[in-house]
């Protein structure tokens, strides 16, 4: 069973959904997402590890500051997760979520066991990030009714399962000035996209901690191109393509993106 716990941090309190026993397994978002996105992944993990899914800052009904959305101020959290319930059997993230991941691996490979990123790895080309700031810039503002919500996510990827959408719709918005507004702050979102494109190919061909890459095979994100070019950043590093899938893996193929992270792990 699933339950929702909060994690007050030195840095932050955050918003975490957490299930099963044994060595940690932490799960983290993409960019206006949240901890609930990974419930089918949490309960079929949750068989053979401690698995905690958090909302990240800015996110969710974790804390909102105002301030502080670099790569930087992300894998603090993560560090200050780590203070909080022990070393990482491995740290998981999709999108903004792999890219933390892969950063937080990285600098902490003495508490980070092994990393996975979904749908994020270097070299990922300028236009895409340009796209998303663009579309950001158009703004949602307040949608007016639970249909609206649905359709303005279903809008970001057709191949989402209803579960995921109704998941979403629950979860990631909130009633206010007459219709629904998502959860994730404005000001979070914008900071988060400024400073969203770093450089990853230090991380991922300078870490010692055993990482894999998983990528939608008609992802818009992470090209082919990006991916391929990711992987031969580091002899060793693993990679893995889900068929059918485009950028909202987790979501889209959960079954399948479970048993990669559990092969995975099993192997290092």
């Amino acid at each position: 069973m699933i339950t929702v716990e909060r994690l007050h941090t030195s840095r932050i309190s955050l918003n975490a959904r957490v299930a099963g026993k044994g060595e940690l397994v932490l799960l983290l978002h993409g960019i206006t997402a949240g901890a609930v996105v990974w419930d089918p992944v949490i309960a079929e993990l949750a068989r053979d590890h401690r698995v905690v899914a958090i909302d990240q800052r800015g996110h969710g009904s974790s804390e909102h500051p105002d301030t502080g959305y670099t790569a930087d101020d992300y894998v603090a959290d993560v560090a200050a997760v780590l203070d909080e319930l022990g070393p990482a059997r491995a740290v998981v993230g999709h999108s903004l979520g792999g890219r933390n991941a892969i950063l937080a691996g990285a600098a902490m490979p003495e508490r980070i066991r092994a990393v996975v990123s979904v749908d994020y790895a270097a070299t990922i080309e300028k236009g895409v990030f340009d796209s998303l700031r663009t579309a950001r810039g158009a703004g949602e503002g307040a949608l007016p009714d639970a249909d609206s919500v649905r359709s303005a996510i279903r809008a970001r990827s057709a191949l989402l399962p209803d579960d995921a959408v109704e998941r979403r719709a629950e979860h990631l918005f909130a009633a206010a000035d007459g219709g629904y507004r998502p959860l994730a702050s404005a000001a979070a979102i914008t900071q988060t996209l400024e400073t969203m494109d770093v450089d990853l190919a230090p991380a991922l061909g300078g870490s010692t901690v055993p990482m894999l890459l998983i990528r939608g095979s008609r992802s818009p994100f992470l090209s082919e191109a990006a991916f391929i070019r990711s992987l031969w950043l580091r002899h060793d590093l693993f990679g893995a393509v889900v068929a059918g899938a485009d950028h909202f893996v987790p979501e889209e193929r959960p079954a399948e993106v479970t048993r990669l992270i559990r092969q995975f792990i099993a192997r290092n």
